[in-house]
């Protein structure tokens, strides 16, 4: 009961409370960590659950917990260090942290790809997802959590001295221009680049929210549990997998979660918004299967 209570506690809308469980879960971590094994790695491997940001990082944590023996430790990877930081990890501190996962664990992440964070991954015996979400709807969910939710970002005073909502969307869309010494927060189409090459990984599954939230969960679902079964030791049940699965989505225990619905920028993108995200990410829409071209951009808008 307290081990349950433990993880659930990570998804708390209250940081003092999610702090508090990831400390008292490095105690079993540690003592995992010692019985680490290559025969245990392969046999229950980490699953690393890897997102663009805002992207549905909880919903495919919670989908990832009915794996079989799954436990999450708090464990957070992100190519960026602390939200209060805000600074990029180093490659040596990146592949420390992943040779640190150990059998069975869930870790969740934002991180960037390298070829070298994807072989440090493969030693582990790491099962690897990636999910990502139209870039649109990034940009409206990230303006207001950042101006409204975490006010411990490094990013918050400047979201919130953006003068409307809009305003912050539209720094969500051309990131700081110009250019702020020592904080790395460029246009949406150069924050997705650092992340596109999981995209074509064989070893990694990557999974668009919107499928993952329409009436092809159940076959995505499947999808999860036979990507994983087909990179273990063991022996899996991908049915049971699958019924497991399904029962642990609870998209409002997420501590980030707002709206979790598709499209939503049709509400709120204003014709500047169209216009400047055709201009600095058209192309990333239509490289993502979004858009088949650049028309959108002049589209009546929706509900105005």
């Amino acid at each position: 009961m307290l081990w349950q209570s433990l993880q659930d506690a990570l998804s708390s809308r209250n940081g003092i409370v999610r702090k508090g469980a990831w400390m008292m879960l490095t105690v079993p971590k540690r003592i995992a960590s010692l019985q680490a094994t290559s025969e245990k790695l392969a046999a229950f491997p980490p699953v690393f659950a890897n997102s663009f940001p805002k992207s549905g990082t909880h919903l495919l944590v919670q989908i990832a917990e009915g794996l079989p023996e799954r436990v999450n430790y708090g464990a957070f990877l992100a190519s960026t260090t602390s939200s209060f930081q805000f600074r990029e990890r180093t490659d040596k501190s990146t592949c420390r942290f992943i040779r640190g996962f150990v059998p069975g664990e869930i870790i969740r992440g934002h991180l960037y790809f390298e070829s070298l964070y994807a072989d440090e991954l493969a030693k582990r015996h790491a099962v690897n997802y990636f999910i990502y979400r139209d870039p649109r709807d990034v940009v409206v969910s990230e303006a207001h959590y950042l101006r409204e939710m975490n006010r411990w970002h490094r990013l918050h005073r400047y979201f919130r001295a953006a003068a409307s909502i809009e305003d912050a969307i539209l720094l969500s869309i051309t990131g700081l221009d110009p250019p702020v010494p020592d904080i790395e927060y460029p246009n949406i189409a150069a924050r997705f680049a650092r992340y596109h090459g999981w995209l074509s990984r064989d070893d990694c599954l990557a999974i668009r929210f919107e499928d993952l939230i329409s009436e092809r969960q159940p076959e995505l679902i499947r999808q999860v549990a036979a990507f994983y079964a087909a990179r273990v030791t063991n022996v899996v049940d991908v049915d049971a997998c699958v019924t497991a699965m399904a029962e642990r989505i609870a998209p409002k225990k997420s501590h980030t979660f707002r709206s979790g619905k598709k499209a939503g920028w049709q509400r709120e993108f204003t014709p500047a918004h169209r216009q400047r995200f055709a201009e600095v990410a058209g192309e990333l829409l239509i490289q993502l299967g979004y858009e088949p071209n650049l028309d959108w951009a002049a589209a009546p808008l929706v509900g105005k």
